[in-house]
């Protein structure tokens, strides 16, 4: 059940800090007061943020007089990891165990150094779980909140702005509830791009964002990133074509031009996911979409998307939902709307009314909170003591007779409960084996899953029909120092396949898995784990009327080695020159030595580094 009460939210997002104050009004809220504070950083004055954070922080606190309130935070999409997890439906296995294990294994930290959460989502498929992990890396959250407290702030919890967004949408859309939406929340380093489906949910950021057309509007006229962002924010228009910047003057023409190139990429990416949404989601097609954040006060932001997604555009009023207070003023609020929808999700989330409930708890809240539940068994145990003081007391003062039935009652009582607690141990080391049985289980249903996933990673990444695999091999202990692809074989002394693709296409007896041993270091044997992927194949050549000549398109594998994979197994480095591409990719030689270079098709060599190294069951303790 819904509890409606005063709710002060804060989100410290990637280029600004804002602070309100909900009361209940009804069956919802009233934003009764709010201040923001825009932090624009130079890229490179990145590592001084938090400093303004804390500044800005301290100057809300005051101008809103919140001194000493619990506060509910709400940190950017950027900081967060966001995994949606498939999981077996298993009876006997508790869920959050199960989402522990997951965790993992698909997020690239120590799992002593990040804070998760989850939500298990409305079941797609008969027999399959499906929940939304997020997660962020322990110092990350800890110094935020120190930065909170240390402004007389209290943090009674803290959400992610992607899942709080979506409540506050679905608190004040209710009429959207059994239709395909796409929210597009365009902010300064990311966009957000999420679906509500008929209650479904899907999410995925990408950096076309803010920060991204400020980046290339300092390339074109060669200013510092300052000077472009406040050139966009002063001048900056979307160019939408067709002779529109022909009346203008030339620096206003380049600037608009160079906008819309900037958001060319962002209606890509926004293309891409749909198309991955329904593909790898069954999901229906967006029916229209709407956008909110700093950037899409952008002018012209609405009509650019509106004609690049074939799709309605409307502006998102997160607070539509919510009465205004008399110190809310309206003309501010009318711009300002499209950046509350964080704060006023935390609301929502915080009367316990709204989809998802993703709570990251700082490691100095965790420790309130469980010194809090110990206060009530802590009074108990006071309770007991002083009665049973009494009860000796009493028993003093009482016959010796009495006395000594008592004691030789209680003899008795302490003998059953004996019995009792041994059998209570036994059933407890029982359970602890069968507990560890059903972890052995499920690493075993990882592991047999993990590679069709790897790559269905792959596949998902290119999405091309322009090239075929041929060979597609675990690496086991690559590095990228001591590996660079040449027209012989990948293998060396220090890295190899894990499967003989001769042996394995001819059939022949025997295995195909190469001979892999554990090895001895120190005084322990350590299994060697698979740290890349081998994968050959043929793209598919196109002519060229100009020079009479078929020629291969390099660019959709090239882009699957430089651009990040959207899903957890792989990492590419992406810091690294296009001089470096050949340790990575190589076009021409021979995919394989019984492979016939032809006329229409041009062999490739793929080697791609595995985030997270995957061990072998066999070998893995």
């Amino acid at each position: 059940m819904a509890d409606y009460k005063k709710t002060v939210a804060l989100e410290i997002g990637a280029q600004s800090v804002t602070m309100g104050v909900f009361t209940p009004a009804g069956e919802s809220f009233e934003l009764t007061r709010y201040a923001r504070r825009d932090i624009v950083l130079d890229p490179v004055e990145e590592g001084t943020r938090l400093d303004y954070v804390n500044h800005a922080i301290g100057e809300l606190v005051e101008e809103l007089n919140l001194r000493g309130s619990d506060v509910r935070c709400v940190v950017s999409g950027q900081q967060v990891l966001m995994r949606f997890l498939k999981l077996p439906a298993l009876d006997d296995m508790d869920l959050a165990e199960q989402v522990g294990m997951e965790a993992q294994q698909h997020i690239p930290f120590a799992p002593e150094d990040i804070i998760y959460s989850y939500q298990e989502l409305p079941e797609r498929e008969p027999g399959e779980r499906e929940v939304l992990l997020v997660a962020i890396k322990k110092d990350v959250l800890d110094e935020l909140n120190s930065h909170v407290e240390g402004n007389k702030l209290h943090t009674a919890g803290v959400d992610c702005a992607i899942t709080s967004l979506y409540n506050a949408f679905r608190l004040s859309y209710p009429e959207d509830a059994e239709e395909s939406v796409m929210i597009l929340d365009i902010g300064a380093k990311t966009t957000d791009i999420i679906f509500a489906d008929s209650g479904r949910f899907f999410t995925r950021s990408v950096t076309a964002a803010g920060s991204f057309i400020t980046t290339n509007i300092a390339r074109e006229f060669n200013i510092s990133f300052s000077d472009a962002e406040k050139l966009k924010v002063e001048n900056g228009i979307i160019s939408l074509g067709n002779g529109h910047t022909d009346s203008m003057n030339e620096q206003d023409a380049t600037l608009a031009t160079t906008i819309r190139s900037a958001m060319s990429r962002l209606s890509s990416e926004v293309q891409r996911t749909i198309n991955h949404f329904r593909a790898q989601y069954k999901g229906n097609p967006p029916t229209k979409a709407y956008i909110c954040g700093g950037g899409a006060k952008l002018p012209y932001m609405q009509e650019f998307l509106n004609s690049t997604l074939n799709i309605p555009v409307e502006f998102l009023n997160p607070i539509a939902g919510f009465s205004l207070g008399r110190e809310v003023d309206e003309e501010s609020i009318e711009m300002d709307a499209l950046c509350l929808g964080a704060i006023a999700g935390a609301a929502v989330t915080g009367a316990a009314a709204g989809e998802f409930n993703i709570d990251l708890v700082p490691t100095s809240v965790g420790k309130d909170r469980a010194e809090k539940k110990l206060i009530p068994k802590v009074l108990l145990a006071g309770v007991l003591a002083v009665a049973g003081a009494g009860y000796l007391a009493y028993s003093t003062s009482a016959q010796a007779t009495a006395a000594q039935q008592q004691l030789e009652q209680a003899q008795k009582t302490e003998a059953r409960l004996g019995r009792i607690n041994d059998n209570v141990e036994r059933a407890s080391s029982e359970f602890k084996k069968q507990r560890e049985s059903m972890k052995a289980v499920g690493n075993l249903l990882q592991a047999r899953t993990i590679y069709p996933r790897l790559l269905q990673e792959v596949m998902d990444s290119t999405s091309s029909t322009a090239y075929w695999l041929t060979e597609f091999s675990p690496m086991i202990n690559y590095t990228p120092e001591n590996t660079e692809l040449t027209d012989k074989e990948p293998d060396t002394q220090t890295s190899k396949r894990l499967i003989d693709m001769k042996r394995s296409i001819s059939n022949g007896p025997g295995s195909a898995r190469n001979t892999v041993d554990t090895e001895q270091k120190g005084s322990k044997k350590v299994a060697p784990q698979v740290t890349a992927v081998y994968i050959t194949g043929f793209s598919f050549k196109k002519y060229n009327a100009g020079n009479g000549k078929f020629e291969v398109n390099q660019a959709p594998l090239q882009a699957l080695v430089t651009t990040p994979f959207p899903g957890s197994l792989v990492s590419i480095k992406t810091d690294f020159s296009k001089a470096h591409l050949g340790n990575f990719i190589r076009f021409g030689g021979n995919a394989g030595k019984d492979d016939k270079k032809t006329e229409y098709a041009e062999p490739f060599r793929l080697l791609l580094p595995l985030g997270t190294g995957i061990a072998i069951p066999e070998l893995a303790d």
